[in-house]
């Protein structure tokens, strides 16, 4: 059933293809199928017929997207395939961007050093991690680019940062953008497994027990409220709604509960969500294996 499904949606999604340019069928590959292989070649045939600039800049950066996605799937002993990948996505980035600058490209541009530094180990991460982040902050500030995959770079760059004066990682802004990424996140693109395990992992590791939680919380809500750039409101996104919310996977409000506490209540939401999925994907597969099994340590 699933099988004809999926042929019928690729052929509804089809139809236009040889008119024009189709980003949703683009996306649909990406996201829904994780064919990299197909996606590549769609894109690639795409820009050849492409007519405007603003549409190759589309394409473009959806190549960068792919080629990423592509780096991602190599093993971690084979380095320079990641690097050829991931330069290559930062390549189709900066060409999408000189045809028609968008936050997307610039997204998915700090996406690609983050990975090539990444690969390439803690001082190259160190060494560019302040241009990663200003183009992540082009996209978000110079576009209103309120993006979950946005919210997810910050999130992580914050965390892995070491804090001033090495460098400006900071524990709880990480938190707040990993919570911001959670709550923009579009259903129709995944299970979004990895967020959850992400925050759960941030929270158990800074340990707040429910009483300072309360308090910092809700001196939070006040630089939420004060702040009109948006990356530097996200910064303080946690206490939007003061201490007293009740994020959609619990029951209780953030007050009600330490930080370890919410942390096994996010991995057992995304265990759930994962066993709602009828056909996982195998990085789903993957993940909720490290779920079940993080979950398992900690509780």
């Amino acid at each position: 059933m699933r099988k004809l499904f999926v042929f019928f949606t690729v052929l509804l999604l089809s139809l236009s293809l040889f008119a024009a340019f189709n980003p949703e069928y683009s996306d649909y590959l990406y996201y829904a199928l994780e064919d990299y292989d197909a996606d590549e070649s769609y894109l690639k045939d795409a820009f050849i017929e492409a007519d405007s600039d603003e549409e190759k800049s589309e394409i473009l950066w959806r190549q960068s997207r792919n080629s990423l996605g592509q780096g991602d799937r190599l093993s971690e002993d084979d380095k320079d395939g990641r690097f050829a990948r991931y330069e290559e996505s930062e390549q189709y980035a900066k060409d999408s961007i000189a045809l028609c600058p968008n936050a997307d490209a610039y997204h998915w541009l700090s996406s690609a050093l983050g990975r090539w530094g990444q690969t390439k180990g803690v001082l190259e991460s160190l060494s560019r991690a302040r241009e990663m982040a200003d183009y992540e902050l082009k996209a978000i500030d110079g576009f209103n680019y309120d993006h979950t995959d946005a919210w997810y770079v910050l999130g992580i760059l914050y965390n892995q940062l070491p804090g001033w004066p090495i460098s400006f990682g900071n524990k709880n802004w990480a938190i707040s953008y990993m919570r911001r990424s959670l709550d923009t996140k579009i259903d129709e693109r995944g299970l979004f497994l990895t967020l959850y395990l992400e925050l759960a992992n941030q929270l158990y590791s800074r340990n707040w027990n429910a009483k300072k939680r309360t308090s910092e919380i809700n001196k939070m809500q006040d630089d939420y409220d004060e702040n009109t750039v948006l990356s530097e409101k996200m910064k303080y996104y946690e206490g939007s709604e003061g201490a007293s919310k009740v994020p959609f996977y619990s029951t209780v409000a953030l007050s009600e509960m330490s930080d370890r506490q919410e942390a096994a209540m996010l991995l057992m939401y995304a265990d759930a969500v994962f066993k709602t999925k009828a056909n996982p994907l195998d990085s789903d597969v993957e993940r909720h294996g490290e779920i079940l099994e993080r979950l398992n340590e900690i509780t």
